[in-house]
């Protein structure tokens, strides 16, 4: 199963590039992995997606197990055209009493069951129904004589009696059977039967064979006396006609399994069929199937705490966390990997992680983790740059071949326009939730050039950040020239002062807060506990 590699919600240019990097450092020393990002890329990160050539990974909308999660039963699936037979003998080898039947091109059409097949032989059913000639040949042994029609729907006649009692039986087009009795064989080929069943081998002289082919008689011979030629004729029939269609329960690949469990509590059928988004059938899976379901394996970057993951988080196995944060409250059921270091930028750690696998860092690789360092570190202007942040630019710049400083402000640039966006998609852009003294506190922070876009529009901002459900919310809108922040807030004006040195008014500047991390979040927190 592959390494499922995502960021936090609300993807920065770190999230997306670290998962990138991460999963191609993964697939390099020969783990499968896949790269994920939990919500739409960002203007930023798709300049340097853009810039160096490297498809956006696709959205990833929770970690829930899944019916494809789930080892459930890959059993074999009937056609409509095979036998009763068949299906017979195939529940028998399976130790099933129920069957799926597809169409030719694998569709989910319906289920057979045990009873049905008992139903209909029982009422006589297959009296007069389709029946292949490749089922009479196989089930009956037969051999083709005359080959005149492939499927015949007659009614079923054992030409057992005496002629004058034939006469009075035999119609055109039945299916008829019997034994080596040349009189009978030559009236049922007169009468222009659709298929005639000659038993114990018997044959066809050139004559008759004539007559057949004439007439439009098929005829068959097969290695089975009249008694059991008449009992399997009706079983070589097709299962078309007694496939259940109506008032199935069956589940998608991709449906929640605490879904089907509520589902399979309130119907009472053995096995449900799976079918992927074309229909196509899969396998059938039951409620013991719902004991044990295989957990989706995920690497968590750039984020360690369940509020800032994908939604289902705690139904995954949480292999390794690779991140630059403060250790949040994630808890595992099995010892895993983790590497959380005190840098600007969780794609430094990745970086490294290259370095100490002896791995090569190409060209594209190395522009995203340059691009991620240069976003989270504001160009080395954040005070959570590190020397190891500093470092790797140097050794990434030279890789990617750009100069990392016109680089950085023409990503910048690319980033940091806000025309296109509304006043929520500005709060949520680069947003976090954190629990802070038993408070829901949301953090966000925008980077712009153009501040006054913002602050012309504080009242709206603020009738949009005080209408939210949360105990507190600071909005911080970095200018990356002035290196501070512009705070909106839904809080005690104390708590602001308090935490930032400030006279507290909406839309203050606090000179040097340019990093969540290293500023905001324990800035807020210790005024909170404060409070």
């Amino acid at each position: 199963m592959s390494l499922l590699v995502f960021g936090h919600k609300n993807p920065d240019t770190d999230s997306i590039c670290s998962a990138i990097s991460l999963a191609h450092l993964k697939n390099e020393l020969g783990v499968e992995a896949t790269p994920y990002a939990l919500g739409e890329v960002r203007k930023e990160a798709q300049y340097a997606l853009d810039y160096f050539g490297v498809k956006a990974p696709e959205v990833l909308e929770d970690v829930k197990i899944q019916v494809k999660d789930l080892s459930y039963d890959k059993v074999k699936s009937l056609k409509p055209s095979d036998s009763v037979l068949n299906a017979y003998n195939t529940m028998i080898e399976k130790g099933t009493k129920t069957l799926p039947v597809v169409s030719v091109d694998g569709k989910f059409e319906g289920i057979i069951t045990m009873v049905e097949i008992a139903k209909s032989l029982m009422y006589q059913h297959f009296r007069k129904v389709n029946i292949p000639l490749e089922n009479v040949c196989y089930n009956l042994k037969g051999e083709v004589l005359v080959q005149c029609n492939d499927v015949f729907d007659g009614r079923v006649t054992t030409l057992s009696y005496g002629m004058e009692e034939i006469m009075n039986l035999l119609s055109e087009g039945d299916i008829a059977i019997v034994g080596n009795r040349y009189d009978i064989i030559e009236y049922a080929i007169d009468t222009k039967v659709s298929l005639l069943i000659l038993t114990g081998k018997a044959t066809l002289n050139e004559e008759l064979t004539a007559l057949a082919k004439a007439n439009g008689v098929t005829v068959i011979s097969v290695d089975v006396d009249t008694y059991t030629a008449s009992n399997l004729i009706n079983q070589c029939a097709e299962i078309e006609d007694i496939i259940t269609r109506e008032n199935l329960v069956l589940f998608n690949e991709n449906d929640y399994v605490d879904d089907v469990k509520e589902t399979m509590l309130s119907t009472n059928f053995r096995a449900y069929p799976v079918v992927d988004d074309n229909s196509k059938f899969l396998g059938l899976v039951s409620r013991r199937h719902l004991l044990n379901p295989t957990k989706k394996n995920v690497v968590l970057v750039d984020h360690n705490e369940f509020a800032q993951s994908a939604d289902g988080i705690e139904q995954a196995n949480i292999v390794e966390i690779v991140d630059h944060h403060k250790i949040g409250g994630i808890s595992t059921d099995l010892p895993i990997s983790v590497r959380v270091s005190p840098v600007g930028c969780c794609s430094t750690i990745i970086y490294n992680l290259y370095k100490e696998n002896n791995v090569e860092v190409p060209k594209h690789i190395a522009g995203l983790l340059l691009s991620a360092i240069l976003s989270d570190t504001l160009i080395f202007k954040s005070p959570t740059t590190t020397e190891l942040d500093k470092k790797a630019v140097l050794e990434l710049a030279k890789i990617a071949g750009v100069d990392y400083e016109a680089y950085g402000m023409d990503m910048f640039k690319a980033g940091t326009s806000l025309d296109e966006f509304s006043i929520e998609e500005i709060v949520n852009m680069d947003f976090k939730e954190f629990n802070m003294s038993g408070n829901r506190v949301g953090i966000g922070q925008v980077m712009t050039l153009d501040i006054d876009s913002i602050l012309n529009k504080k009242d709206e901002y603020l009738s949009y950040i005080n209408g939210t459900d949360y105990d507190m919310l600071v909005l911080a809108i970095t200018d990356i020239i002035k290196e501070g922040s512009y705070l909106l807030y839904k809080a005690n004006d104390s708590v602001i002062a308090e935490a930032f040195n400030v006279d507290a008014n909406q839309g203050v500047f606090a000179e040097g807060v340019v990093s969540r991390k290293k500023q905001l979040v324990p800035n807020l927190t210790s005024a909170v506990k404060n409070m």
